[in-house]
């Protein structure tokens, strides 16, 4: 399950979640909100995990640590665990919101990522390595598809 699947199961997820305890989830993803689940009077940013979410960083945007800092009662992280288990009996959501969540972000330090995107062009121009196929027959890793007119590739 890529990062994409485990993100929108995720969501999925926690929708279905409010639903079961009286309230009307909706996906903001769209909107562009802060957040990622409206649940009136409920706003969730869901973070999700293939494994377990403990110890492990809850990274949030400038955007939405502003939100959280302005509405600490409405905002909620809603830390979803174990989307990588096949049978899902084993995912949990932990709910981080109000002054444990103001506390978390006060005793952290802003990171700066750039998020560039290839564009389709980008992608077909950058250099394309493989593996000579003698040394990925030793491990663990598929043979490339010889001549890809699309990437021709350079060999390490």
């Amino acid at each position: 399950m890529g990062n994409r699947e485990i993100e929108d199961a995720a969501i999925e997820y926690v929708i279905a979640l409010e639903a079961a305890h009286g309230r009307e989830a909706v996906d903001a993803r769209a909107a562009g909100a802060p957040y990622d689940v409206k649940s009136p009077p409920r706003k969730i940013e869901v973070k999700a995990f293939s494994g377990s979410a403990r110890t492990q960083p809850l990274p949030l945007e400038g955007r939405q640590v502003a939100a959280a800092q302005a509405d600490p009662e409405h905002y909620y992280v809603y830390v979803v665990d174990n989307l990588g288990q096949s049978d899902g009996a084993a995912v949990s959501v932990r709910i981080v919101h109000g002054d444990l969540l103001l506390a978390m972000i006060e005793r952290s330090r802003p990171h700066v990522t750039y998020w560039p995107s290839f564009k389709a062009a980008e992608y077909d121009q950058a250099e394309l390595l493989r593996l000579p196929v003698a040394v990925q027959e030793e491990t663990a890793v598929a043979p490339a598809a010889e001549g890809d007119p699309q990437n021709p590739a350079a060999t390490i």
